[in-house]
């Protein structure tokens, strides 16, 4: 086996742990937003689940971070470099940019996100809380759903 098929290898490898994660994050993220959204509308109390499932939710959004930079330490293999002629990837503009485009804007989610946390944990009220994570949760997955709808739907 080749050192570029080894790397292509273990890539393919590092890029199916972080769409395992992405679905772990999904499960979360819709378990908080209805558990936040069920909160804040019948003035539920904030119980120690959903304070685990803030953090579980920031926890994901750091391994995510940890995966994606991993991923994006070698351009060639986001770009498709060494599986495409030079010709055909200068032509896929949206593709070249898109990872830039996807860190930022994951790195602001995170930001959001972890600014709710702060947000929701100096709270006393219970209402409270579930509003401030559900305000600050949900702009951050709408950034996150944002920086990939680039990749899907273009």
């Amino acid at each position: 086996m080749t050192l570029t098929a080894a790397f292509l290898q273990d890539h393919q490898l590092i890029k199916l742990v972080h769409s395992v994660i992405s679905v772990a994050f999904l499960v979360i993220a819709i378990a908080l937003f209805y558990r936040s959204l069920v909160g804040f509308f019948k003035s539920r109390s904030y119980t120690r689940l959903d304070k685990a499932l803030s953090h579980a939710f920031i926890f994901n959004l750091y391994l995510q971070l940890i995966f994606g930079l991993i991923l994006m330490a070698n351009p060639a293999a986001v770009s498709g470099q060494e599986l495409v002629s030079q010709d055909m990837t200068m032509k896929l503009v949206t593709k070249r940019f898109w990872p830039i485009e996807h860190i930022v804007l994951m790195l602001f989610a995170l930001f959001i996100a972890n600014l709710g946390l702060i947000f929701s944990t100096s709270t006393q009220n219970d209402r409270e809380k579930h509003r401030k994570v559900l305000v600050y949760y949900t702009i951050a997955i709408l950034m996150i759903g944002l920086s990939l709808s680039s990749t899907y739907l273009v």
